[in-house]
């Protein structure tokens, strides 16, 4: 799963290098397409960039079009990925937690590898930077927030968080209970983030199983 991961992050990152070139091009081979421009990311957006490119003659027209090529093919093989990405994650537990796709479930799994080396959720959070550090001094006490761990990992649970506060009736009303207590919206979200890592931990404890057979 990592390195399918892997491999479709860097096929994504490539589209985007050459997405954002070929909307340079368009730019200037085509007026009025900054006004009107898609993401070039739906088929039928490509296929109108092409009809309009038909006619048009020169060197930036022909990288144009050979960079529609690429796109096309840089596409497809992140669809592909994807595809196998699903086969092997789709019936991991962790996709019945509301904000977990199936990108996101094997962000999650690729990132934290045999979860069974963990002793407990604790330590779990302390990998994914979510769990808080101690910093009191004297007589205040403190908590500061944990920059280090697996910058990956925290991320998803972030992601994860995100989705959950727009569209997770039980995430909403924890967040409005945290800003009840006159928390930040960072700090709300933070503390979401800390409540998530516990059921994410359980879930890839419950999938490691039959990941194992998988492999």
């Amino acid at each position: 799963i990592k390195l399918l991961v892997e491999a479709r992050e860097d096929v994504v990152a490539e589209a985007t290098r050459v997405r954002n070139r070929l909307h340079a091009d368009l730019v200037v081979l085509i007026p009025g397409y900054q006004v009107t421009a898609k993401h070039l990311v739906a088929v039928r957006s490509q296929q109108a960039v092409r009809q309009r490119l038909r006619g048009l003659a020169g060197i930036q027209v022909e990288l144009a079009r050979g960079r529609l090529v690429r796109l096309h093919a840089l596409d497809v093989q992140a669809r592909t990925l994807q595809g196998r990405i699903a086969q092997l994650v789709g019936p991991h537990p962790l996709l019945v937690l509301p904000g977990v796709g199936v990108l996101t479930a094997a962000k999650l799994i690729a990132e934290t590898g045999d979860v069974r080396r963990f002793r407990s959720a604790d330590a779990f959070a302390m990998l994914a930077g979510v769990a808080p550090i101690p910093a009191s001094s004297g007589q205040v006490q403190r908590m500061r927030l944990n920059r280090g761990g697996n910058r990956q990992l925290n991320r998803a649970l972030h992601t994860i968080a995100l989705v959950q506060a727009v569209h997770h009736a039980p995430a909403k009303e924890y967040l409005a209970r945290k800003a009840a207590e006159h928390k930040s919206d960072k700090d709300a979200v933070r503390a979401l983030k800390r409540q998530i890592v516990r059921t994410v931990f359980r879930l890839l404890r419950d999938g490691a199983e039959g990941l194992a057979m998988a492999a």
